[in-house]
């Protein structure tokens, strides 16, 4: 037996949901019981259903640093733009 979380959504333009775990065989009876258990009442439309351990996550304090350094997208990395020019050209070997 395994345990599958079930994630629902109400309808196509809204998000979806965890709403509960199920534990089943396999997947095809972790489907029946989902909609059994999370949508007898019609409160969604649509179910996600995982094994969980197939869901991957970090705590904050492992999430990698980013990959490059994309401070240009901020105003203030925009300050002092003309000396790192310069900066950039002599180490490029420019006059």
């Amino acid at each position: 037996m395994e345990v599958y979380e079930v994630f629902r959504r109400s309808g196509h333009k809204q998000p979806f949901e965890h709403c509960g775990t199920v534990t089943a065989p396999d997947s095809e009876m972790a489907m029946l019981m989902a909609k059994e258990c999370y949508l007898r009442r019609k409160e969604g439309q649509y179910l996600w259903v995982t094994r969980r351990s197939e869901i991957h996550s970090w705590s904050d304090e492992a999430l990698p640093e980013p990959a490059a350094d994309k401070s240009y997208r901020f105003a203030h990395a925009y300050r002092d733009v003309v000396q790192k020019r310069e900066l950039a050209r002599r180490r490029a070997g420019h006059p």
